[in-house]
């Protein structure tokens, strides 16, 4: 029989997590709202309490530097071990995607929330400007209302990585074909026309 779980609509990933620290006081919990130039981020423990008001680190290498250092120095105020830190923000779009999987090549947990869902807590939520969005996504993830996909791991991102530029390759194949298909229409009319030659168009015979 397949076991049950009242959280199968939530993050499996995140739930093994808090199972495995035990306490939600030894996990530390870090909310990002990505932006294009200055991420804000906050600290808070399992239970939501707040560690560290937000702040601003850069998005670049020295800013996923700045913060790890940053989380690890209140890890260790805290006793809080490095594997019961996660990350999280909305949906990361591309400007974004390099500092979170900086982030994940650190060997941290970075989760994604639904941005439509995140709003929603935002509404729910009574807070100054610059927390209510961190709050928003804060809560989502202690919620474990959240996505850790497979493929933030080594393999599954090195795979998604190949496939897509194995796609940008396909399409810079195809517009090369067509460039030369064009060039050789206009030098040998009829040349690359299966019909009227018997050659296979851009085969070794055609070459």
């Amino acid at each position: 029989m397949k076991k049950r779980n009242i959280f199968q609509n939530r993050s499996q990933q995140l739930l093994a997590l808090f199972e495995k620290a035990g306490n939600r006081l030894k996990m530390m919990c870090v909310p990002i709202d990505y932006a294009k130039k200055d991420h804000i981020v906050m600290f808070c423990n399992g239970y939501g309490d707040i560690l560290r008001k937000p702040f601003s680190v850069k998005n670049t290498l020295e800013g996923v530097k700045c913060l790890i250092d940053q989380v690890m120095r209140s890890c260790r105020q805290r006793h809080i071990k490095k594997e019961y830190v996660f990350f999280g923000g909305e949906d990361v779009n591309s400007y974004a995607e390099n500092f979170a999987n900086a982030l994940r090549a650190k060997g941290f947990l970075v989760a994604n929330v639904n941005a439509h869902d995140a709003k929603k807590q935002r509404e729910n939520l009574q807070a100054s400007t610059d927390r209510i969005d961190l709050m928003g996504i804060a809560t989502m993830l202690l919620n474990l209302r959240a996505k850790c996909s497979p493929a933030q791991d080594g393999i599954y991102r090195n795979l998604r990585t190949l496939v897509r530029h194995r796609k940008k390759l396909v399409v810079m194949k195809t517009e090369v074909k067509n460039r030369v298909h064009a060039l050789v229409d206009r030098l040998f009319p009829g040349f690359l026309n299966e019909k009227n030659t018997g050659i296979n168009p851009f085969s070794k015979s055609s070459l």
